[in-house]
């Protein structure tokens, strides 16, 4: 009996997970989406679509909303829709020769269009449509001819750090080799090469950034610089269960101690642990380990409890205390995070377990937050009319 509810929690689950991890898209303008892509070193993926195709509506209802699409989504593009027949739409339509919808489009910062598709997919080819416009825009290969011919500039050299980072590639070589060489290193752009070059703590690239910390912190923002400090902590602790280095995982746990807020410090111990066991596919001790770090976890956490989810879900799902899990873990979000969809997630998750009550007053309670924050509330008035419909 209990196996069958957690089949059937599961299924629940997985359309409740698929809101809080489906794609999210940027809010702003055209403009503003090319700025963040340029700055990030990502390509914008613009989902062109008019109010009333249905191929459009499907994509939005079905695929976009998907874990497995939101991952990699979120992590490799700024995503941005826009409807062609208002606001900044016609322009961007003849621009870009829009002529049936939905059309997919990938832009680079500058606004060259690099790939684009037409028409609807399923989960798996619109995910392989990504990894063809990432392939397509790999621009290290063409920074990597520069940088062997010669051109060592500032310039150049941080261009080919974050192309390498965008691509999946270590660029702790390039970023040591300027380090080594560099004349001024009071410049702006020495300092961001010091940051896009920090991929893991034990590197000189690391130290620099401890070393400079309020001159790095005010030039890409603090949360920015302690989010880097705690990916660079995080990589460290992947690479010495990689390689069984013991050693590795130790050293970035003693430096996290040091660098890392209190708040975060504390927990980085407990989420170790949670890697550690994920990568030796050992549930139990998944499961004792993330509600060790649970407890832990406070407001400004740098930890992403929607991962934890996800893999609960995709890994985990035969162990009977993966279900109860996966409410603490969203109960945990809804109460740290500042996003009032954060909370709608949460909703929706006890409506699908059945706590039809509390799902409307968290609703309610998401609603109204987004008011506060002057965020459209369309979403969260049909999640309250559905609940109030049962």
């Amino acid at each position: 009996m209990r196996k069958h509810f957690l089949g059937i929690f599961i299924t629940l689950f997985c359309t409740t997970l698929a809101v809080g991890q489906g794609i999210d898209f940027f809010h702003g303008t055209w403009a503003e989406a090319k700025a963040k892509a340029k700055e990030t070193g990502k390509l914008v993926f613009v989902d062109a679509y008019t109010s009333w195709c249905g191929p459009c509506k499907r994509m939005s209802a079905n695929i976009f909303p998907l874990p497995e699409v939101g991952q990699y989504y979120n992590a490799n593009f700024i995503n941005y829709k826009l409807d062609m027949e208002k606001g900044e739409g016609p322009t961007f339509a003849r621009e870009y020769g829009i002529t049936a919808y939905p059309t997919f489009v990938f832009v680079d910062g500058d606004g060259k269009k690099v790939h684009f598709r037409v028409g609807g997919a399923d989960a798996k080819n619109f995910i392989e449509m990504g990894k063809s416009a990432v392939l397509r825009y790999d621009k290290s290969p063409e920074l990597g001819k520069q940088y062997e011919a010669g051109d060592h500039s500032p310039e150049l050299v941080l261009k080919y750090i974050k192309a390498l980072n965008a691509a999946g590639k270590s660029s702790l070589k390039v970023t040591n080799e300027f380090l080594a060489s560099a004349k001024d290193t009071k410049s702006d752009l020495y300092y961001r090469i010091i940051f896009e070059g920090t991929t893991s703590s034990d590197s000189k690239p690391f130290t620099l950034m401890l070393e400079n910390e309020k001159t790095i912190s005010k030039l890409v923002g603090k949360e920015a610089y302690n989010a880097r400090l705690f990916n660079a902590l995080t990589q460290t602790v992947q690479k010495g269960i990689e390689y069984d280095t013991p050693s590795l995982i130790t050293d970035a746990i003693n430096t996290s101690k040091k660098v890392l807020d209190k708040n975060n410090a504390d927990e980085f111990p407990a989420y170790s642990e949670v890697l550690i066991a994920d990568a030796q596919n050992n549930g139990d001790a998944y499961i004792l380990a993330v509600h060790r770090l649970v407890k832990l976890i406070e407001p400004g956490s740098l930890i992403d409890l929607s991962f934890l989810i996800k893999t609960l879900q995709t890994k985990y799902t035969n162990l009977n205390d993966a279900a109860p899990l996966v409410g603490i873990l969203y109960k945990k979000m809804a109460e740290i995070s500042d996003d009032p969809s954060v909370r709608l997630d949460y909703a929706i998750y006890l409506q699908g377990v059945g706590d039809s009550v509390n799902a409307l007053k968290e609703a309610k309670k998401a609603k109204e937050e987004a008011i506060k924050k002057n965020i459209d509330t369309t979403k969260f008035d049909n999640v309250i009319m559905r609940l109030n419909s049962k």
